[in-house]
């Protein structure tokens, strides 16, 4: 092999490693850019704190059943009857539009809220129809 030759090689040996070097070099740049096609929501953190608060328990009460052989609520929208159990409180007793629950040695009672309800309207004795 000539001289000239030897030195192509060696050339093109040289650029082919400083390539190799320089795509290395920059994979970890291009790894720690975002992505824009992300949305923004995606690249919130989230963090759960170490202690989490105490929050209370809540109920709601949506709706009862209440029928000569069976009893039952819906709470949290889980259907319960009585002795059940539903967030740490015991089903006492349900009644009609009420539920009483037995938590931490006291007793809490739930109650369905009265919605507005849209009453039919009435019809006049004018705009019946009647025979003759």
């Amino acid at each position: 092999m000539s001289k000239t030759t030897i030195n192509h090689c060696a050339q093109q040996y040289a650029l082919r490693v400083s390539l190799l070097l320089m795509m290395f070099l920059a994979l970890p740049a291009s790894a720690s850019q975002e992505d824009p096609t992300r949305p923004p929501s995606a690249n919130v953190v989230t963090q759960r704190p170490a202690v989490m608060k105490k929050t209370t328990t809540r109920w709601v009460l949506s709706s009862t059943l209440v029928s000569t052989g069976r009893r039952s609520a819906v709470i949290n929208n889980r259907v319960v009857s009585r002795g059940d159990r539903i967030n740490g409180a015991v089903v006492m007793d349900i009644q009609p539009a009420r539920v009483r629950l037995r938590t931490r040695g006291r007793e809490i009672t739930l109650l369905m809220l009265k919605k507005k309800i849209k009453t039919p309207s009435r019809v006049s004795p004018r705009s019946s129809v009647q025979g003759h």
